[in-house]
């Protein structure tokens, strides 16, 4: 392959990403820096029998979520909170998955996929930069 044939799929692949990234901004994204996090819990009923429910909640290094005000008021600093309840995921009670958790899914895929297609394009225009001549800006 030779250093144009190279240089012309750089260039063609960059195109791809940028319209993919396009199309991708359009979509329901989670807000960056957040993760979702699964935590299970189990809950005894009076026949003995023990519920496991799996949920699901986003979290963020730095409180983002709007607070829900509570009846009696809350410890804690501000109006804002680290996390932020999704929904139910799994249970073995026979309960399934609530919607909110599949959409919150794609939301945060969004928001992965985004990142992975900017950190290409960056990488791509660093190596084109170095293989493409400069244009002069003394006119």
């Amino acid at each position: 392959m030779t250093v144009m044939t190279k240089i012309q799929n750089l260039i063609e692949q960059l195109q791809q990403l940028e319209q993919e990234r396009e199309e991708l901004v359009k979509k329901p994204m989670s807000p960056p820096g957040v993760w979702i996090h699964q935590y299970v819990v189990r809950k005894r009923y009076p026949d003995g029998f023990i519920g496991e429910y799996i949920y699901a909640k986003w979290q963020a290094d730095k409180p983002i979520f709007q607070r829900n005000p509570k009846k009696y008021g809350h410890r804690g600093s501000g109006n804002f909170t680290c996390h932020q309840h999704i929904g139910r995921v799994d249970s073995n009670t026979g309960l399934g998955s609530v919607p909110e958790v599949k959409e919150a899914y794609r939301e945060w895929n969004n928001r992965k996929r985004l990142e992975v297609i900017d950190q290409a394009l960056a990488e791509i225009e660093i190596a084109l930069q170095k293989v493409m001549p400069q244009e002069d800006d003394e006119t």
